[in-house]
């Protein structure tokens, strides 16, 4: 069961979901901004699973100038809001519809995030152009909503993750 507006507010009051930052409550979830930086990859670095290196990124600041997200770019995003929910809520991410429609997308798998409701953090985006449109990206942009769904029971246990209290953009990190 995903939760309404008039849910979230009360939530928001007795403290089961914490948001902070300015955030713009819609009919059916939270808003979410981008942040102030991107992280652009090198290309063509070799990924291995097995033989796990650190990959190169360029940091990009969004503040100086807005990024122009070329078809076929993919960066790395977080959104300015940092969320943190009890354990018997469920956090998930939906893209604008309007920048799908030009062919962008921000989050290509990790639609659950599995961070929440361990760790108030950022959430990092996964921003891919497939479209033929050139992209101004700006600080701020609202590219999505949290949705938020009641689980029947809380959560058991306790979760490490190497994105723990992640709070702006953070690069992959095999485990």
């Amino acid at each position: 069961m995903f939760l309404s507006n008039t849910t979230i507010k009360e939530y928001i009051q007795k403290g089961k979901i914490m948001i902070v930052g300015n955030f713009e409550i819609e009919p059916n979830g939270i808003s979410m901004h981008l942040g102030n930086d991107l992280l652009l990859p090198r290309p063509y670095q070799i990924i291995d699973s097995h033989n796990p290196k650190d990959i190169e990124y360029v940091k990009y600041n969004l503040t100086q100038n807005p990024y122009v997200l070329k078809p076929n770019d993919f960066v790395l995003g977080s959104t300015k809001e940092i969320v943190k929910t009890d354990k018997d809520i469920l956090t998930l991410i939906d893209g604008r519809s309007t920048y799908a429609r030009f062919g962008m997308s921000i989050h290509i798998s990790a639609m659950v995030l599995d961070g929440l409701p361990f760790n108030g953090e950022s959430s990092v985006l996964e921003i891919k152009n497939m479209g033929l449109f050139n992209i101004l990206l700006h600080p701020g942009d609202k590219l999505g909503t949290y949705l938020f769904s009641q689980l029947t029971t809380p959560i058991d246990g306790e979760k490490s993750s190497v994105y723990t209290n992640q709070n702006t953009v953070t690069p992959p990190k095999f485990e």
